[in-house]
This record gives structure tokens, C-alpha cells and sequence, in this order.
């Protein structure tokens, strides 16, 4: 079919009117307008045609084209680099570099960004470990959309692919999910547009990489063909859950072989030198680039209390939160260990007349949906104080946190930063507060043998992950009750390990083009250790008088 004639039947289809601001189209100003463009590989189906108005058409390629001179020093730029590159590393075309970001609303990258999507673009497995809210999504998404074939998306939670999908659609990026949510029809729709490969990423459970019978067609659509990356985003889970609580996390390196061993992009934000060897051992990939950025939150200072008496914790969260709200119109989490603690908590705060409510895994998809409409505002009846377990604390991006509490210390440093890292994405001043009690140690101990007998594994293996589990246990414990040391510095020495050599000169030319400077930001907020110093002033505005009036030591009581 020509051109004239695709043009003519999508104008009709869209009744020759403008699919962005609704006027009628006729004559030269009805244009047809590819969503992806040919360039990142989008066709001419009429799928990837909408109808527009001269006006509206100019408006998506002035965004898309950015300027002549950019465009020119896009290509120059990488010319130079790998004029430079002697290990003949820089596998990216320039041009297509820059329309991708432009697609996808991203003037400049952030510090760290471009070298893993460099080393991905190449086709090397990938492991990178940056902080929270850091931008470590886009480190595939950019290799992906460049790429001709799908890549499928390794993602722990129901709630995380619906929201990361609906962002990426929202931006006109061809991505799909497929979970156990969706009926049998809609999940067939999906699968047709994959096999057409109208998809670049699809997300899904590890549990649906398991042979299957039941899935058996699913499974032969979505793997038949090219897999150009094998996406595992919060890559942690694979050695917090891979033992025994979802073992599917442990088969990702056995399902990649039936895949024709596609490059892994591993991300994280939290995993420390131990945690990185085990995760690309199960993911058969040890010769994957390692690239680990700081874990360190400038803008979130951290607190800690030592509260036996429940009512204790709720007064300071009461005071907290509500002189946070008056003053900044801000959101807080208070993140518990288990469904049955979430309730009582809950029972606890609406007696001191604190409007808030749960959010957990045991809830039904639609009370999920709707409770995380209200709580991001895009319902009407909202909600500022959510309670949550820690199937919240990944993935979710929501800039207004501004205080996230604790009930009791978590079992790990790696578990206590991803949760903690929920607030402050916006780079705005925040708060951390960790409540600690005598028997956390002892609880979750209790929580992890009870755990430990419900697996069905070999007594050896159940001794060798109790040791992990419990050494995390300790050290978070050890960490939660010094006095004197600062709670930040303990929780980055943790985890930031990993040195960065000096780059090379054609890969600083290319930061030069496509990131911005950062300048380091300075921490003018800290812990409550480094509070009781003189020449310090660690804590969040909306919380330095409150904490003024509460105990000087962290292990005093409350």
C-alpha cells in the first residue's frame, strides 16, 4: 500500500480531525504523525499513525529534532569518542542517542546514566547499583527503544508494572504487562501485539519465565523471535527471595539460556559487595559490567528512637506529621512487618484522631488501585498517611514523601534504605525515623525460623541462608543503636563499596554532550548523632523544633 493511500485511510479514521486538539483537518494542515518514529523503528501500520494538525505536528518535532546545532554536535561528539576509544567500547549512534532521549522527555542524562546504557547499547550484561529515585529506569528503556526487537522486564510487584507501564504508554512508548490480573481476553489482545512486535518491553513475574503447560502459548509468543535484553529490574529481590519465598527469582538465569542468553540489565538500590556476587552468580552472568553510583540521600536526615510504649511512637508521629503537612502539604509512610501490626497500628492512630490507611499485598487489585489513586492525589478522596508493608517500598515513585517512619527496625541495611528511599524523590528536604524497641532482634528471629520452616529445602541450605539473614539482622541492630557514630555514614559504608576508576577521555566528550554537571550536593541535613554536634544542623525544617524537645540520646526512651 502507498503512502497516499495509508495517509488517506488514517485521516479517515480519525474522521479528519486532530487526535491533540480536536479541530477539524483538511486540505495541506491534515498531517499524519508517526508516534514512534521509523528512526527508533517504529512503521507505518496504522497503529503507529495518528492524525494531526499542522500546528500540533510541529509542536511533536520541534521536540523531537531538538535544534540543528544540537543534532550536529550529537553526531560530532561521538565521532570524536570513538576516535579516542581504543578498547572499542562506544557502540552508539549519536543521532539516534539524542532522539531517543528527546522521545522519551529527557533533555540531558543524569551523572552516572550514560555509561551503563553505553556498555548496553554494546551488548554487555549489565549490573548497576545507584540510589534510590536516581533514574535507573532509563538506563534500559534508552538501550530498548533503540534496539529492533522486544526486551522483557523481570518486575517484583503487580502494582510496579501497572504504574511503570502507564507512565511509558503516557509517553507514546510502545510497552505492554502481563500478570494474573488481567482476564484471559485482554491478555490474548496482548500477546497479539506482541507477536506483531508492537512491543519494546514487556513486563512480567518471574513466575511466568517457568515452564509451563497452562502458559504453554504464552510462553511460545513471548520468547519466539529475538530478545534483545533480559531486563531484571530490583535485582535485590533476587537474593532476598530467591531461596525460598519466590524460588522463580533463582531461574531467571535458567529461563535466560531457553532465551538464547540475551544481555541482563540488572538494576538495584540496594545491594552491597556480597549481595552483587550472589545476584549475577544466579544470573549466570559474572562478566557483566559492574557500575555502582552512590547510595547516599543528601536531602533525607535520619532519626532514631528508642520507644518501648506504642502510644510513645504515635504521639511523635502525630506531632511530626502534622506540623510537616501544615507547613510543606506533604505525604508521610509508616512502613511494618507484617499484615497483622499494620492493623493495630492503624487502630492506634485513627484513636488519636490521625486519618490514615493500609496499603498491603493481601489487598484485592482494585482496593490496591484505588488506594494508590488517592494516595498520589489522582483521586478525590485523598489520603496524606499510608501505612504499608514492604511490597511498597520498591518501584513506587512519589515526589511528595516527605516522612517516612519506621515502626520497627527491618531486617537488613539493604531492606531499611530501599524503604527509607521512598521519601524526599523530589531532591526536597525529608525525614527518616527508625522506632526501635528491646525485642526487635528477638521478633525477627522468631519471623525468620518461622519463615525458615516453611521451605521446603534440604537442612543445609536452610542453616547457610538463616546465617545470611541473621548477620543482616545484627548489623542493622548494631547499626540502629550507636550512640555516637553517624547512622548515615554506617548505612553508605554498607553499601557504597565499589571505587570508580578515572573515565577515559572519549567517555568524558560524550558526558559532556548528553549529561548535565551535577554539582555534589552538600549535606546540610544528616542524623540525630551528628545533630547533637555543635557545628552541625542535620534536621528537616519542619522537624528541628519537635526534635529539640525530645531525648538528647538515641537509646534513651520515649
Amino acid at each position: 500500500m502507498t503512502w497516499r493511500q495509508i495517509r488517506k485511510d488514517v485521516l479517515a479514521r480519525d474522521q479528519w480531525r486532530c487526535c491533540d486538539c480536536g479541530e477539524a483537518i483538511k486540505g495541506r494542515d491534515a498531517h499524519v504523525h508517526h508516534k514512534l518514529p521509523r528512526a527508533l523503528g517504529g512503521d507505518d501500520t496504522p497503529e503507529n499513525l495518528i492524525s494531526l494538525c499542522s500546528g500540533c505536528h510541529s509542536l511533536k518535532h520541534m521536540n523531537l529534532q531538538a535544534s540543528l546545532g544540537r543534532r550536529f554536535l550529537e553526531k560530532m561528539a561521538v565521532r570524536v569518542a570513538k576516535f579516542f576509544d581504543k578498547d572499542n567500547s562506544i557502540q552508539i549512534d549519536g543521532g539516534r542517542l539524542g532522539l531517543a532521549l528527546r522521545y522519551l522527555n529527557v533533555k540531558k542524562l543524569r551523572s552516572g546514566q550514560l555509561e551503563p546504557i553505553m556498555a548496553a547499547l554494546s551488548g554487555k550484561s549489565v549490573l548497576f547499583v545507584s540510589a534510590t529515585g536516581s533514574g535507573k529506569s532509563l538506563c534500559f528503556q534508552v538501550p530498548a527503544l533503540m534496539q529492533s526487537n522486544k526486551s522483557i522486564v523481570i518486575s517484583p510487584l503487580k502494582a510496579l508494572m501497572s504504574d511503570q507501564v502507564n507512565g511509558l504508554l503516557a509517553r507514546g512508548f510502545p510497552a505492554t504487562f502481563i500478570n494474573s490480573d488481567l482476564p484471559k481476553f485482554e491478555i490474548g489482545t496482548r500477546l497479539a501485539l506482541i507477536k506483531e512486535n508492537k512491543c519494546k518491553l514487556i513486563y512480567m513475574a518471574p513466575e511466568r519465565l517457568k515452564p509451563s503447560r497452562h502458559r504453554a502459548f504464552e510462553q511460545g509468543t513471548i520468547f519466539s523471535g529475538a530478545t534483545d535484553y533480559l531486563v531484571v529490574d530490583e535485582a535485590h529481590c533476587i537474593d532476598k527471595w530467591g531461596d525460598a519465598f519466590r524460588p522463580s527469582y533463582s531461574d531467571i538465569g535458567v529461563a535466560r539460556k531457553t532465551m538464547g542468553n540475551p544481555p541482563v540489565l540488572a538494576f538495584t538500590a540496594t545491594a552491597g559487595r556480597k549481595t552483587r556476587q550472589r545476584i549475577l552468580h544466579s544470573l549466570n552472568s559474572t562478566d557483566a559490567e559492574l557500575f555502582v553510583e552512590g547510595v547516599d540521600r543528601p536531602n533525607i536526615a535520619m532519626l532514631r528512637f528508642h520507644a518501648e510504649k506504642d502510644v510513645k511512637r504515635v504521639e511523635l508521629i502525630k506531632n511530626l506529621f502534622n506540623k510537616m503537612h501544615t507547613e510543606t502539604g506533604g505525604k508521610a509512610l509508616i512502613f511494618v512487618s507484617t499484615v497483622k501490626q499494620g492493623n493495630a497500628v492503624l487502630n492506634l492512630l485513627q484513636q488519636h484522631d490521625l486519618k490514615a490507611e493500609f496499603f498491603h499485598g493481601k489487598l484485592s487489585p482494585k482496593n490496591r488501585d484505588f488506594l494508590l489513586g488517592r494516595f498520589t492525589g489522582r483521586l478525590e478522596e485523598r489520603v496524606d498517611l499510608l501505612i504499608c508493608t514492604n511490597a511498597f517500598g520498591m518501584g513506587m515513585d512519589i515526589p511528595n514523601v516527605r516522612i517516612v517512619f519506621h515502626w520497627q527496625h527491618p531486617s537488613s541495611p539493604e531492606d531499611y534504605l530501599q524503604e527509607f528511599g521512598r521519601a524526599g524523590r523530589d531532591g526536597k528536604q525529608s525525614l527518616a525515623v527508625l522506632f526501635t524497641k528491646n525485642n526487635d532482634v528477638g521478633i525477627l528471629d522468631f519471623m525468620l525460623r518461622k519463615s525458615l520452616d516453611k521451605m521446603v529445602v534440604d537442612e543445609t541450605q536452610k542453616q547457610r541462608i538463616y546465617q545470611v539473614k541473621s548477620d543482616s539482622i545484627d548489623l542493622i541492630n548494631q547499626m540502629s543503636k550507636s550512640k555516637t557514630l553517624c547512622f548515615n555514614k554506617l548505612i553508605r559504608d554498607e553499601l557504597d563499596t565499589e571505587k570508580r576508576g578515572r573515565q577515559s577521555l572519549s567517555k568524558l566528550i560524550l558526558e559532556w554532550v548528553f549529561s548535565e554537571k551535577q554539582r555534589r550536593q552538600k549535606r546540610k541535613y544528616c542524623c540525630d548523632a551528628c545533630f547533637r554536634k555543635k557545628n552541625s544542623r542535620p534536621l528537616s525544617y519542619f522537624a528541628e523544633d519537635i526534635i529539640r524537645t525530645m531525648p538528647s540520646k538515641v537509646t534513651e526512651k520515649i
